[in-house]
């Protein structure tokens, strides 16, 4: 699997996982704008819909203490960014798991 269609596959999945529509992920495979993209919704979600966003991690299956530490560290202003790294990584790790998968090498 190469890079351009590893983040087409993490757009899709993030669509999916925090009920996006297509059109409004960046189209282009970087991953800078995806986590730009992914920051400001974080935001959005946890200042209108708490436990929604709190509902995604739970369903992308993010490290529960990691998530605990991040939302409770004295640094503020970097928590989203903190979170939406934290997304991508373990997306990116399901999605090459699955592709692995997918080539009978796991």
């Amino acid at each position: 699997m190469d890079e351009k269609e590893l983040y087409t596959a993490l757009i899709a999945k993030l669509s999916k996982d925090f009920s996006l529509e297509g059109s409004s992920l960046p189209v282009a495979a970087n991953l800078a704008l995806i986590k730009e993209f992914l920051v400001k919704r974080i935001n959005e979600l946890m200042s209108r819909d708490y436990e929604r966003f709190l509902n995604s991690l739970y369903r992308i299956d993010v490290s529960e203490s990691k998530v605990q530490e991040i939302l409770h560290s004295k640094d503020k202003t970097t928590v989203t960014e903190k979170l939406a790294d934290l997304i991508i990584e373990r997306q990116m790790l399901r999605l090459r798991t699955q592709f692995l998968y997918k080539q009978g090498k796991l």
